[in-house]
């Protein structure tokens, strides 16, 4: 019950008079958002789910980032209360079926940003979320009321000058990669799209800590989203992204490894391979953001569409590590795991 009462005052500050909002409870539910929350068992338990995974995700954080994570949890409530109305702004009348279910989204998904507050390597990693959602423009022609905007990039809790310089390098280094103005200055003709764009750590050892790009864009009336997952991998003392030659030495690796990267699609792929021109591989296996790496070998991340069809996903494929040996750089060790 006490995680009903978390997220019932947080909702209370919003959706009720500010003298209920101290003793908010369903009894008192004055809103059609709120009443949604308290009447349905599903979102009811969903609702629960999230504010115990919110205190969670608030455990052991210093003063100014747990001001951060609660800043961005208000900013997600506020998001909430117009994500699934017909119009972006509060609901007036009860939620429909449709309105249901996508509040259920709402939650899971918020749900889920949250676990991603954790320990990691020894750094205590928590999220920066931001959340905006607009009246599409042309809803009567795509059936989508309202477009949803969220971006979500890490940052580390610690007052040492390496975790500054990593919280620096998020905040100034990665706007081409995830743009925080999709969320904070939406314009009325981005209500066409929904767009959903996330860092999230996935490493974090003594040489880097590695960030999977999450990309998401739906189109109102298409058949189906575009996503992309890239890597940033940023090197610990150095306060820098991955380059190329912290991995590779000498002038032939390109095009050995271009070769081994067409032998990989070509054996993963089979027949559902669509390269017309096999050069088209190049530009894509050189690009450090195109890389992740384990003990087997250099993980080659594609896109959607680029080498297979979309049923197929966003492909990988992994070169060994033992057929680069003669293009690996002296540090490369570094990266073999």
């Amino acid at each position: 019950m006490f995680a009903k009462v978390l997220i019932g005052l947080l909702l209370a500050l919003l959706l009720v008079p500010h003298a209920e909002a101290a003793s908010f409870d369903c009894g008192k539910a004055r809103t059609p958002f709120a009443k949604a929350v308290c009447s349905n068992p599903d979102l009811s338990k969903a609702d629960d789910t999230l504010a115990l995974t919110f205190q969670t995700a608030l455990n052991g954080l210093s003063a100014p980032a747990k001001t951060e994570v609660q800043g961005a949890q208000d900013a997600w409530v506020k998001y909430a209360n117009i994500a699934c109305t017909k119009d972006a702004k509060l609901a007036t009348r009860p939620y429909n079926q449709d309105g249901m279910s996508c509040l259920k989204n709402l939650f899971s998904e918020r749900t889920e940003q949250l676990q991603n507050n954790k320990v990691l390597g020894g750094l205590r990693i928590y999220y920066v979320d931001r959340y905006a959602a607009l009246k599409d423009p042309d809803s009567a022609n795509d059936n989508v009321d309202v477009a949803t905007k969220s971006v979500s990039t890490p940052r580390i809790d610690g007052p040492d000058s390496a975790a500054a310089a990593f919280n620096n390098f998020i905040q100034t280094g990665t706007t081409d990669e995830v743009d925080p103005t999709i969320a904070d200055n939406p314009k009325p003709a981005d209500g066409s799209e929904d767009d959903a764009n996330s860092l999230i750590v996935t490493t974090v050892n003594p040489v880097r800590i590695t960030m999977t790009v999450n990309s998401y864009t739906y189109g109102h009336g298409a058949a189906h989203g575009n996503y992309g997952t890239t890597y940033i991998h940023y090197l610990r003392g150095k306060n820098r992204p991955l380059t190329a030659d912290d991995l590779f030495a000498g002038k032939d690796w390109r095009a050995h490894l271009q070769t081994l990267a067409l032998a990989a699609v070509k054996k993963a792929m089979g027949d559902n391979l669509m390269l017309d021109d096999p050069s088209s591989l190049n530009n894509l296996v050189d690009d450090p953001a195109r890389w992740d790496f384990s003990k087997d070998g250099l993980i080659l991340q594609f896109e959607p569409y680029e080498i297979a069809p979309y049923a197929a996903g966003a492909p990988t494929v992994t070169v060994p590590w033992s057929d680069l040996t003669a293009d690996l750089g002296p540090k490369a060790s570094d990266f073999q795991n």
